[in-house]
């Protein structure tokens, strides 16, 4: 097995841990959004909102029908997969896990490129974030192998 980068997620926490050949998890990093955390009332974009286009053609104002949160999923999700993208330019991993609550393993697969896709080995729709790393290791064990 190659070196394989496991991304635990949801819209608010993200932790990128590593490991080779199926052995223990080393944590790279971690990453928090906390505008995801807020209440819906205390979160503002100013009128409808702008949105940065994913194929990156520039900002439109967002759909009236998408609420604050969900835009702030969306940024975090961007945030996370660029950091991704980094390590694959710097040859970090071989393969990649992501492991994430459902709506926002979505909101992650829109954002991966083709590159990064080809490296998704395994993808868990499953909200781990509030399981500690010792956990995590015993259940990606018994999902992966």
């Amino acid at each position: 097995m190659a070196k394989q980068w496991i991304l635990v997620a949801d819209a608010a926490a993200a932790r990128l841990f590593s490991r080779e050949n199926a052995g223990s998890l080393s944590r790279v990093n971690a990453f928090y959004h906390d505008d995801s955390r807020k209440h819906e009332g205390d979160l503002r974009t100013g009128g409808k909102g702008e949105i940065e286009d994913s194929a990156a053609h520039g900002r439109h104002q967002a759909d009236p029908q998408t609420r604050t949160s969900e835009k702030h999923e969306d940024i975090f999700a961007k945030e996370v997969v660029g950091k991704l993208k980094a390590g694959l330019n710097d040859d970090a991993f071989d393969e990649l896990v992501l492991v994430a609550a459902p709506q926002f393993l979505g909101r992650l697969r829109d954002h991966l490129d083709s590159p990064l896709s080809q490296r998704v080995a395994a993808t868990i729709d499953k909200d781990w974030t509030n399981q500690n790393d010792s956990e995590i290791q015993k259940h990606l064990d018994s999902q992966l192998g």
